[in-house]
């Protein structure tokens, strides 16, 4: 004789679904962690930042003075970058992204020149308004963007002149 389930008929064919789902998002958010302790590379107050990031978020406030790379790779992930408190750096900035159905949100001083390059399925959006120049001379930025994204995307915008935002 069999014992009637206390579970409707729909939740049985979906919870082993969504325990699978659960497993796999664990099994990213693990590998994530341990890949990210190998591959990632400075702190805020150096030249060169790495970031390794699964199913989360980071923020880097970068102050170093010579400020020249940041590289930010991204899995279900997202990033905010603030460069407000690095001075204008002589060769400029390189930012590398690579996000997997992730984005970064990047503040930038005002007046400064951006050159972006951007591959996939996804997209930069730039602030011109906030005093932000894009310009074509990838040489002669400030700020080089390159990023390669799946369905996900860059946010750029600029922050006023004066300190007193955010702050």
């Amino acid at each position: 004789m069999r014992t009637p389930s206390t579970l409707p008929p729909v939740v049985r064919r979906v919870l082993p679904w969504l325990l699978r789902w659960w497993a796999v998002q664990a099994v990213l958010a693990v590998v994530g962690r341990l890949v990210a302790r190998r591959k990632d590379e400075g702190d805020d107050s150096t030249a060169g930042i790495r970031r390794v990031v699964a199913l989360g978020g980071v923020e880097l406030r970068p102050v170093h003075p010579g400020l020249s790379r940041v590289r930010l790779d991204l899995l279900m992930a997202g990033a905010r970058l603030d460069l407000t408190a690095v001075p204008h750096v002589p060769g400029g900035v390189d930012l590398t992204v690579r996000a997997l159905m992730g984005g970064v949100g990047l503040t930038v001083p005002a007046g400064w020149k951006v050159w972006w390059d951007c591959r996939g399925v996804g997209g930069v959006g730039f602030a011109q308004d906030d005093g932000l120049v894009h310009t074509d001379d990838e040489r002669g930025a400030d700020l080089r963007v390159h990023a390669v994204v799946l369905l996900g995307g860059i946010g750029i915008e600029g922050a006023p002149q004066d300190d007193s935002w955010g702050r």
